[in-house]
């Protein structure tokens, strides 16, 4: 294993890069953050780029003496019926400031670059126990999965490039304490009185994985990315290895924080047409966004999730937060996020 020297967090004030920015900092590394937003924790050893990884004078400053960087910064537009705002905004993100990063990794001298992919980048049809040979989505219509795809193609293609190596991660539903988007559309929902059903059948199965089981997974494959390893332009999935229906997942989140879990199910193709006609009324309506995208709810009501036996193989890496434990953090978290919703809703 290799040291990783100074470290570049692209993202570092959002979910992910802030939890990876800590454990780094936590383990003794010197940490740099790029991010339009302050990360909201401070240390003797944290550097701020207030930034765009889409300007490359950004990109270049941020890379300075650095000697790896992870790459967490993207735009998370599910929109498969989008705005040409929110389509550039997407692409000009999770391409182009991918393309910028690399560009900037490469003329300062970044040995390693670890990006954040996503399980999304393999997902057309339903996936039983898939793994990394399965060829990239071709029906993909949402705008995140497309430019995921094009993204990751990017950075492993860049592995070997000017002395840098390249490999990419695709994380399952990271969740755990801290996170605010799909957590707090699920209380808002609950608190609203509008979490009703459940969608599609109980035996569809999905992945997820743990903030610090996707941490861990960062850092450990990024002191494996030494020349000629096996990471080298590689791609991962990353998951707490123990797939399970949506809804079940769901279940003890939205219970132990004294709220009830859904007893009515309802067909998936059912679910699937309201999610497509909320957003196309949200595209040409002009009606608020959808809570759940289509792309989204086919995420909920079909079978895809993938070993995780190739980290394990070439990084060594596994879970080490077991779901039950991990769920247990969550909703301690979620009675305070519960608390928040409603001091908002009743000032």
């Amino acid at each position: 294993m290799s040291e990783l020297g100074t470290c570049l967090v692209t993202g570092g004030a959002g979910y992910l890069g802030g939890h990876l920015s800590r454990e780094l900092l936590r383990l003794g590394y010197r940490v740099r953050v790029l991010d339009r937003a302050e990360p909201g924790f401070d240390h003797p050893r944290l550097g701020v780029v207030i930034g765009d990884v889409r300007e490359p004078s950004d990109a270049a400053r941020a890379c300075e003496g650095v000697e790896t960087v992870f790459h967490t910064a993207a735009c998370f537009q599910f929109l498969r019926f989008a705005r040409r705002a929110q389509r550039r905004e997407a692409w000009s993100v999770n391409v182009g400031g991918t393309v910028r990063m690399l560009e900037a990794a490469r003329t300062t001298g970044v040995r390693r670059f670890v990006h954040t992919s996503s399980n999304n980048v393999t997902f057309d049809d339903p996936v039983v126990n898939g793994d990394e040979t399965l060829p990239y989505a071709s029906q993909a219509p949402d705008l995140y999965t497309r430019t995921k795809i094009e993204g990751e193609r990017l950075v492993l293609e860049a592995d070997g490039r000017d002395g840098l190596h390249t490999c990419a991660l695709r994380p399952a539903g990271i969740y755990g304490p801290g996170e605010r988007m799909m957590l707090r559309s699920l209380y808002q929902a609950c608190e609203r009185g509008i979490y009703l059903a459940s969608f599609g059948d109980a035996d569809a199965l999905c992945d997820n994985v743990y903030i610090d089981n996707a941490v861990d997974a960062h850092i450990a494959a990024a002191e494996h990315l030494e020349p000629d390893a096996p990471l080298c332009g590689e791609a991962y999935f990353i998951s707490d290895g123990a797939p399970t229906n949506y809804f079940e997942f769901f279940r003890p989140l939205v219970e132990g924080v004294g709220y009830r879990a859904p007893r009515v199910r309802l067909p998936g193709s059912l679910g699937l047409g309201l999610a497509w006609t909320a957003e196309a009324a949200h595209r040409w309506l002009g009606t608020p966004r959808p809570f759940l995208c289509h792309h989204e709810m086919k995420k909920i009501v079909e079978t895809h999730y993938n070993r995780i036996d190739k980290a394990k193989r070439d990084f060594g890496w596994q879970p080490r937060v077991e779901v039950e434990e991990a769920q247990r953090r969550t909703i301690s978290y979620g009675r305070t996020l519960v608390d928040e919703i409603r001091s908002a809703r009743h000032p």
